[in-house]
């Protein structure tokens, strides 16, 4: 009796994170950003701890993918290039550390992290610095190894660059793409066994695929005023989730 009240629990929980995946992955093509957020503020509990930003990673990397290439004629180039090469570097230099990680208090971390992120006021004007997007890309995907999620920290200056709507939430996604490879990259070198959650990513990767195609038709038909209410408040219920599961399971 057991064994089958594991194997429906394991079932369901596969079930809940490939319709999570979708969904996500629906928010990202719509409003550019908030997509990888919500989905990894969702997959604490239902997933060891040690395997939510490698497991992560490769979902994002298809929603991404799958986002950018529907949309890849509105891709800025030479933001994209400048980024990756930062992404490089900032894995060499996270990699270091990211093997002394405390992967039980992850959740906590993450949850505060996230919680700053969306509630932090908003600056327009983010500094015009020398090679800005080569040092977010290193700062970005080293911050990933750790946290998971680094994305929102990168739109302030690409919305400076006075890009449509269209070549903000494109370029985005090509920027993120080489930032989760380069952290996926960074995970197996270090000796992350993906293997036993390939079912799991598989049905992920899909279901973020249809979610990207799905989000990118129903782009500019919805009001972003509203989309941003409803995401800054199902982030935060997620961000408390994390925070309460992790203190509560420590003092009881």
């Amino acid at each position: 009796m057991i064994f089958i009240v594991g194997i429906l629990h394991m079932v369901l929980t596969d079930w809940v994170l490939v319709v999570a995946a979708c969904f996500t992955s629906m928010i990202a093509a719509v409003g550019g950003i908030g997509g990888g957020v919500v989905l990894i503020a969702i997959m604490p509990g239902l997933l060891p701890a040690a395997a939510i930003i490698p497991v992560h990673g490769l979902v994002q990397i298809a929603s991404n993918v799958s986002r950018g290439l529907l949309g890849i004629r509105h891709t800025e180039w030479r933001i994209v290039g400048q980024y990756a090469g930062g992404a490089v570097i900032g894995a060499l230099l996270g990699s270091y550390f990211v093997a002394d990680l405390e992967w039980e208090m992850m959740p906590l971390f993450l949850g505060i992290f996230i919680l700053i992120i969306t509630w932090m006021p908003k600056f327009s004007n983010a500094p015009d610095l020398p090679a800005k997007f080569t040092l977010l890309g290193a700062f970005q995907t080293a911050l990933s190894l750790f946290l998971g999620v680094s994305g929102p920290l990168n739109m302030p200056f690409l919305l400076r660059e006075n890009l449509s709507r269209d070549s903000t939430v494109i370029t985005h996604s090509i920027q993120m793409t080489s930032s989760h490879m380069m952290k996926v990259l960074t995970f197996g070198f270090l000796g992350f066994a993906f293997a036993p959650y390939w079912k799991l990513v598989v049905g992920m990767v899909v279901s973020a695929s249809v979610g990207s195609y799905v989000g990118t038709w129903i782009r500019g038909r919805v009001p972003e005023k509203w989309f941003r209410i409803f995401l800054k408040g199902l982030v935060t219920l997620l961000s408390v989730r994390m925070i309460f599961h992790v203190v509560f399971s420590n003092w009881f």
